[in-house]
């Protein structure tokens, strides 16, 4: 069926007058009164399971942020922080119009997309190389989440990620690190800001975000409202989308702060698909607007999520932080893909339906003590705690055929009947206490010492073989140098765990656990910056091997003796060039392959969706001619992607360039900034990644041609 489409500035003023109404109440109940200054209120925390973020708003580097609590479980300045960590913050997601963790993470050479994000509505990322677990690589103010429905990002004031194996900090999950998305949290005064965007595909945003800090700063609150309207360049990819939710927080003294935050969202959006490939690797390029999939192809995601904490300082040395936290997320799906896809077009049709949506429930629960003191000469940083987390996945699900159909000539099916209910259920469970310890020998000298036991149990109810017990020590020592003021260096060595899943259906141990799957790196780095903050750099280079699953040719058992090697250089150099011009460059060169895999024709081959380099660079220029006035531009270097482990077809390197304009200025008591930008301004043609698998199908993912949107922001 399809989808009626109304006028894009009816559609518009349907969704402002539905936010501003939402709001309504909120801005009429807390509209500003003269007053009294009020006391200073603390700065915003950060991520929860550590202190406060410090985001120096006044540095000199657009877009820089100085300090972040992300890399270990005590607050520490990113350049005195042993491991690769970057962090983009509000300014920059609100610059560059980013409604989508994809378009937040882009920025980063060390971000790979991988496989098409239209089938099941969300997308998979790789970091070094390696893919970001959905069910463990995620995290909200430091709290695991569930990845299997889009993350919304309106009420997220940043986005942070730690790169390398991040065991000590979060336990069971590959090692290529973790992301991170950090709550906004209540402004000092009150405030409301209003933002409205329209796309020249016809996409429609809006969002009112009202904040306050009262009652002499014991009580602040931070309320998002968002909706869009979907619209693409792919045939038939329409939606929608509505999220709310809500931070406060209470300070009864000046030590203790009891905090809470409840939100939801509810999207959904046809599923959408590029053109194929066929068994033979062959591409059937049938147009950058095609969508394989049927009308009918649809995703409909629901998410609750909920928190509560408490930090409390015992002293100016010691502080105890307590954190629970709880998400339900639900995706129900009816999807059509190919497969056989022959030289000529034909393919077979399959669908994926759900009996009702999937459900993940999570939960999660974190303590610790952090505190500083002295032995002797020697000072301490020291944090110690321990973490449990568990979810569950529920739900049935079906493939029946939907019938013969042709990439040339895409006919229209019905829905086809369910050809029987296969469960799909499982828990997880999983517990860890960590400690660490910076010690500081004198300026110039520290080292890192920690460690974290972890426990995980997977239980399968209708698949009792499969379920699996696991334990497993994890250290990591840093050495870390600062032979003048603003250069650190180090060297750091981490290990990390994940749940190695069940051996595949061929082996002879099928779907037997195959236990703990280990990784180790070691990382040489330093950070500097120059000139009064003016100039900021960081140069990383690291070596991540990954245990392997193999099949024995000679037993069939299946078991952990293969490696996957990953070999890297990461370079960041931003600055203020002039008073008015800002630029920088970050890049990433990746060097991998497998080895000893157990299939010849794998061994030293590139792992799939593994780019060997990225590059970005980016320009921020303000007009002193036309004050308020900024333009910026940025451009994204991406290499080719194998999209099997053969090396059989690969995407092309592609580049892509946009670039934008805001212009701020205050008009009757208001804060007002109006944006445009332009992406892909070159009309690149692209692929962004895709899946293939030889012998019998593949799809693509085509990247945005060249698109507008306009934004008007009022803050008041």
């Amino acid at each position: 069926m399809k989808h009626n489409s109304t006028h894009p500035y009816q559609r518009l003023t349907s969704l402002v007058a539905s936010c501003l109404l939402a709001g309504s109440n909120v801005v009429a109940q807390n509209a500003p009164k003269p007053e009294a200054p009020k006391p200073e209120a603390p700065a915003p925390e950060g991520t929860v399971l550590l202190p406060d973020v410090v985001i120096t708003g006044n540095h000199p580097i657009r877009y820089l942020v100085t300090s972040t609590s992300t890399a270990l479980l005590t607050d520490l300045p990113l350049i005195e922080t042993p491991f690769s960590v970057s962090v983009y913050n509000e300014e920059l997601i609100e610059d560059q119009r980013a409604f989508t963790l994809k378009e937040v993470l882009q920025n980063d050479p060390s971000i790979a997309i991988q496989m098409p994000g239209g089938y099941y509505g969300f997308q998979n990322f790789g970091l070094r190389g390696f893919r970001v677990d959905n069910f463990n690589g995620y995290r909200v103010d430091g709290l695991p989440v569930i990845n299997t429905v889009a993350p919304s990002l309106d009420d997220k004031a940043q986005v942070e990620l730690l790169k390398g194996p991040a065991a000590l900090q979060y336990g069971f999950m590959p090692p290529g690190g973790a992301i991170n998305l950090v709550r906004k949290h209540p402004l000092e005064d009150f405030s409301t800001s209003l933002q409205f965007d329209i796309d020249t595909f016809g996409s429609l945003y809006g969002q009112i975000d009202v904040s306050d800090i009262v009652a002499d700063g014991k009580f602040g609150y931070r309320l998002v409202l968002a909706a869009d309207e979907f619209e693409s360049f792919y045939d038939n990819s329409d939606g929608d989308r509505f999220m709310g939710s809500l931070y406060t927080e209470w300070k009864p003294t000046d030590a203790v702060k009891i905090w809470s935050t409840i939100g939801g969202q509810n999207l959904e959006r046809s599923g959408y698909y590029g053109p194929m490939i066929t068994a033979n690797g062959r591409l059937l390029d049938t147009g950058v607007k095609t969508n394989i999939m049927q009308d009918w192809a649809r995703n409909e995601h629901e998410t609750f999520d909920a928190a509560v904490g408490i930090d409390a300082e015992f002293n100016d040395d010691w502080k105890m932080r307590f954190y629970v936290s709880y998400q339900d997320a639900q995706r129900d799906s009816r999807l059509s893909y190919p497969y056989s896809v022959q030289e000529n077009g034909d393919f077979t049709e399959g669908a994926l339906l759900t009996n009702g949506p999937f459900e993940w429930q999570s939960w999660g629960i974190h303590g610790h003590i952090e505190g500083n003191f002295e032995t002797g000469p020697l000072k301490h940083k020291t944090v110690f705690g321990a973490e449990w987390r568990a979810y569950d996945s529920s739900g049935e699900r079906s493939f029946p055929d939907v019938g013969p159909n042709n990439a040339y000539k895409l006919n229209p099916l019905p829905i086809p009947s369910a050809g029987g209910w296969t469960a799909l259920d499982f828990e997880y469970d999983e517990f860890g206490v960590f400690a660490t310890d910076i010690i500081e020998f004198n300026e110039h000298w520290s080292i890192l010492l920690g460690g974290r036991f972890g426990r995980f149990e997977n239980t399968y109810p209708d698949d009792p073989a499969s379920n699996d017990t696991v334990d497993a020590w994890t250290p990591t020592a840093a050495l870390m140098f600062s032979p003048v003021e603003n250069v650190h260096a180090y060297f750091t060595y981490t290990q990390g765990v994940q749940d190695g899943g069940t051996a595949s259906r061929a082996a002879t141990n099928a779907f037997e656990p195959l236990g703990v799957q280990r990784s180790e790196q070691f990382e040489l780095g330093v950070k500097t910056e120059w000139l009064d903050g003016r100039l900021a750099g960081e140069l990383a280079l690291f070596q991540i091997e990954q245990d392997l699953p193999t099949m024995n040719p000679t037993t069939g058992i299946e078991s952990f003796s293969g490696n996957q090697r990953h070999r890297g250089l990461e370079f960041t150099l931003r600055g203020k060039v002039t008073d008015h011009l800002q630029t920088g460059v970050a890049v990433m060169f990746l060097d991998a392959e497998q080895e000893d895999t157990g299939v010849a024709e794998y061994d030293g081959r590139r792992p799939q969706y593994v780019p060997s380099y990225q590059a970005n660079v980016w320009a921020s220029l303000d007009i002193p001619q036309v004050p308020g006035l900024s333009l910026n531009a940025n451009a994204r270097f991406v290499d080719k992607q194998y999209l099997d482990q053969g090396e059989e077809f690969a995407t092309d390197s592609y580049v892509v360039v946009d670039v934008g304009a805001s212009y701020r200025r205050r008009i009757a008591d208001a804060d007002w900034t109006f944006r445009v930008g332009v992406r892909n301004l070159l009309d690149e043609r692209y692929f962004e990644s895709g899946e293939y698998y030889p012998g019998d199908a593949g799809y693509l993912a085509y990247g945005s041609p060249v698109s507008a949107v306009f934004s008007i922001q009022v803050d008041f």
